[in-house]
């Protein structure tokens, strides 16, 4: 009976390796600085949307903050999908990403960055 129950675990376990990869959700979040005009912005925009080129990523979707406590604030939001964690590192390695990084550094005031694994 142990014998057949370590069989049943052992499968369990390969059920579970075996499993299609998490998508994960890379999202960024950019504060301007308050001298970036309106066209040093719309270039940033540009470049986030120019890098759903690179193969790995499978969605992306953008957006301006909505920031309650300092409405002085400007702040865009950019999202992108991969199918499994890690074409983060193939995303972050590629030519675009690594011009992508230089566009409008001397307008940001900050940036963040967070990513999840999906769970549906």
């Amino acid at each position: 009976m142990k014998f057949y129950l370590s069989i049943l675990f052992l499968l369990g376990i390969n059920l579970v390796v075996g499993a299609k990869p998490q998508r994960l959700k890379h999202v960024v979040m950019i504060t301007f600085s308050a001298n970036a005009s309106d066209a040093q912005i719309k270039e940033i925009d540009d470049s986030f949307q120019g890098l759903t080129k690179i193969p790995v990523v499978k969605g992306y979707e953008w957006g301006t903050a909505v920031n309650q406590k300092d409405a002085t604030l400007r702040q865009h939001v950019y999202a992108f999908t991969f199918d499994q964690a890690s074409d983060l590192e193939i995303y972050a390695k590629s030519k675009e990403h690594q011009a992508h990084i230089k566009v409008g550094a001397n307008i940001t005031a900050g940036v963040s960055a967070i990513d999840y694994l999906l769970n549906n």
